[in-house]
């Protein structure tokens, strides 16, 4: 079970239409910007497991990063492995260009995911052309919708090239705050803890305290509530409350805790 945030609901909404929707005679994208730690390689792997069939022959959704791609034949590369497809190192960019067109096509993807799309500015401004001109590349010759993602730099990668730049519609991740939309995760997220007594993780103090220990980020919140959940358990408490998620601010102990059979 995933528990999505609004924001979260309507970017797979808007991902549905990119490759569900009718045909378009310009394909376009989507860029999803957020603080580190604020869900978007999750995310990514939510669309990906969304939209991906389940038959051996139907499309695929591939999914890669950028992280240290500095040139458009790595990024090449970097589909060929994530299709098992050939990955000879003497291959020229030209060639593994072919092969990527050829194989995509062969595949029928229905779209490229692209995690840690800011790392296209860590390369030269040629590298930079070069790698942006590539993505509009299998955009334009595949019809093939990107989702792209990255922290809020990953904007400025766009911006250099005004054509590719109108094709992706923005999202941003929202920073989290002691509102209701924390409130309706944290319900949720509670109905799915191994523990034996209400926490009520939606009240306004353990809210509060999350937001204050763990950075507004839902990677922080969401390690913070592992720990204090775990915390709850060895002490038998078996409910997170304040006190509980300030022990988990404290990496549990979790020797002897596990009886072998």
């Amino acid at each position: 079970m995933v528990v999505k945030h609004p924001a979260i609901v309507e970017i797979l909404t808007y991902a549905r239409w990119l490759l569900d929707g009718p045909p378009r005679t310009r394909t376009t994208g989507l860029l999803v910007t957020g603080a580190v730690g604020a869900g978007k390689t999750t995310l990514a792997h939510i669309v990906r497991r969304s939209f991906t069939k389940t038959k051996a022959n139907d499309a695929p959704v591939i999914m890669i990063s950028l992280t240290g791609a500095r040139h458009m034949r790595t990024v090449y590369g970097r589909i060929l492995e994530a299709l098992n497809g050939p990955v000879n190192a003497s291959h020229r960019t030209s060639d593994r260009e072919m092969t990527v067109t050829r194989i995509l096509k062969a595949v029928r993807c229905r779209a490229l995911i692209v995690d840690e799309v800011q790392d296209v500015l860590a390369g030269s401004l040629i590298e930079q052309r070069r790698t942006l001109d590539g993505i509009k590349f299998l955009m334009n010759e595949l019809q093939l919708p990107i989702i792209a993602l990255g922290v809020p730099t990953a904007a400025e990668a766009f911006r250099s090239d005004l054509h590719l730049d109108a094709r992706f519609k923005r999202f941003e991740l929202p920073i989290w705050g002691a509102n209701d939309a924390l409130a309706s995760f944290l319900f949720n997220i509670e109905r799915l803890l191994p523990l034996r007594h209400p926490s009520q993780l939606h009240s306004q103090s353990i809210m509060d305290f999350l937001v204050r220990h763990a950075g507004s980020s839902l990677d922080g919140i969401m390690s913070l509530i592992r720990s204090a959940a775990v915390h709850s358990i060895l002490s038998g408490d078996e409910r997170i409350d304040e006190a509980m998620l300030r022990k988990g601010l404290d990496t549990p102990n979790v020797e002897g805790a596990y009886v072998s059979n």
